[in-house]
C-alpha cells in the first residue's frame, strides 16, 4: 500500500501546522487576557475595602472585650489590621498579575508562526483549490 501522504503537498502540510500553531496562540492570548481582567477586578474590590477601612478609624481608644472596658485590641487596631491584610492582597494580586502580564508579552513574542499562518493561507488559497479542498 502507498503512503496516502505522498501525493499530498507537504506546504498543506505546513500549513495545518500553521494553523495549529495559530489557534494554540489565540486561546493562550485568550485565557491571559481573561486573567489579567479577573485581577483588575479582583483588585479593584480589594481597593475599595482598603478605601472603607482607612476611612473608617475613629481615633478612639475604646477596647473591644468581652464584658470588659480594658484589654483587647481597639476597634482602631483592629481596622489597623484588617488593612494591613488588604494592603499584602493587593501586593500579591500585583505580583500574580506581573506573572501573567510577562507571559502574554511573551505570547506576543512568539507569535511569528501567526503571522506565517496567516500570509501561508493567503498564499496557499490556490494550492487547497486546485485540490479542491477549498470551501
Amino acid at each position: 500500500m502507498a503512503d496516502s501522504t505522498s501525493d499530498v503537498p507537504q506546504t498543506l502540510i505546513k500549513l495545518e501546522q500553521l494553523r495549529i500553531r495559530s489557534d494554540i496562540h489565540f486561546a493562550v492570548r485568550r485565557a491571559l487576557s481573561e486573567r489579567r481582567r479577573d485581577l483588575s477586578a479582583h483588585r479593584k474590590e480589594i481597593q475599595q475595602q482598603v478605601q472603607i477601612e482607612a476611612e473608617s478609624f475613629s481615633g478612639r481608644q475604646a477596647h473591644i472585650g468581652q464584658g470588659r472596658a480594658t484589654g483587647g485590641k481597639s476597634l482602631d487596631q483592629h481596622r489597623e489590621t484588617r488593612l494591613t491584610d488588604l494592603k499584602r492582597h493587593l501586593a500579591a494580586i500585583d505580583a500574580v498579575d506581573a506573572v501573567v502580564a510577562a507571559a502574554y508579552e511573551e505570547a506576543e513574542r512568539t507569535s511569528g508562526d501567526v503571522a506565517a499562518f496567516k500570509s501561508a493561507e493567503a498564499h496557499l488559497q490556490k494550492t487547497l483549490a486546485d485540490w479542491g479542498l477549498s470551501s
